[in-house]
């Protein structure tokens, strides 16, 4: 008897776990993708349901969730030197007001004369979108041109926002290749578009290396050439990719030295820079370099150059023109 009380006890323990595990989640996604993208960006504050367990994946977006969300998901913080005007329409105490002054002295684009409980449109959102990715650096990009079947539909800033989100995987085309500018987007829309932002940022952000001795090493202001990308490799290992970008021709090249494992968490990888090999001809042509290495995925890595590196001056070398 005695030993059935306390199964029985353990048996509503679990069942109670699971009702309060479920509670938690929002019972209006679809789908393991999606659940993951809004526990993501739940988890980091970025967004939150109408209710406790609903999300309304289908509603469409106000500005000011709109612009609000953008800001968190970016990271982009006041500018406490910066002055900004006031919105007549927007109080000061609204929920929303320090992500709309906090926007604009980021450059991105807001009208004062748009009510922030306006829905926005997909090709609105992708403009403070792509205003906001920008704002947190500069990124290279594959020159190419995607194919957009109601392409006519965008101005020009707005083709430039949209093939950039395209590019680089922040949005999609429908089945039909349209991006559907006009339409209204939605909660869903807009999350996967912020999460698909937000990853691209962490893992391509320029990272700028600090040398222990500046007067012997790299300049900062050609330092920015240095990028570092990051992508899962297995289970186990990220690879991370340096890339030396628009160096004079492709004899400049980059090489990691080593690694430092800091700590259970923390790693950073050295690298030095190469210049072309005396006698050696290479085409004169503005070339990005690249040089990868795995690391486990427990660490976060931190670029910094070796000491002693120095960036030869643009157009050094021998080279050869077509």
């Amino acid at each position: 008897m005695i030993k059935n009380k306390s199964v029985a006890a353990a048996l509503l323990v679990v069942c109670s776990l699971a009702v309060a595990t479920s509670a938690s989640a929002f019972r209006d996604i679809k789908g393991a993708e999606q659940e993951k993208i809004v526990s993501s960006l739940q988890d980091k504050g970025i967004i939150q349901g109408i209710t406790k367990d609903k999300f309304a994946p289908d509603q469409t977006l106000t500005y000011a969730q709109g612009v609000h969300m953008v800001v968190r998901a970016m990271d982009l913080q006041v500018m406490p030197d910066f002055t900004t005007g006031s919105f007549a329409n927007i109080p000061a105490s609204a929920w929303y007001a320090d992500s709309y002054r906090i926007a604009v002295q980021h450059q991105i684009p807001l009208s004062p004369d748009i009510d922030p409980s306006t829905r926005m449109t997909r090709v609105q959102f992708a403009n403070i979108l792509y205003k906001a990715v920008s704002a947190t650096g500069e990124y290279p990009t594959v020159r190419m041109l995607i194919n957009v079947a109601d392409g006519k539909k965008l101005d020009q800033e707005s083709n430039e926002a949209v093939q950039f989100l395209l590019l680089t995987k922040i949005a999609k085309l429908d089945e039909k290749s349209n991006f559907n500018p006009d339409r209204k987007v939605t909660r869903i829309e807009a999350a996967e578009m912020v999460y698909h932002a937000s990853e691209f940022v962490q893992s391509h952000k320029p990272v700028q290396a600090i040398p222990e001795n500046p007067a012997e090493s790299v300049n900062p202001d050609q330092q920015t050439n240095i990028s570092m990308s990051i992508e899962k490799a297995n289970d186990q290992q990220n690879k991370v990719t340096i890339t030396r970008l628009q160096a004079p021709n492709p004899g400049y090249g980059i090489e990691v030295d080593h690694i430092d494992y800091v700590d259970d968490t923390n790693a950073i990888i050295y690298y030095k820079l190469t210049s072309p090999k005396p006698g050696e001809m290479n085409i004169q042509v503005i070339t990005d370099t690249h040089t990868s290495t795995l690391v486990d995925s427990k660490y976060k890595v931190t670029l910094k150059a070796v000491d002693g590196t120095v960036l030869p001056p643009t157009g050094t070398g021998t080279s050869v023109t077509k």
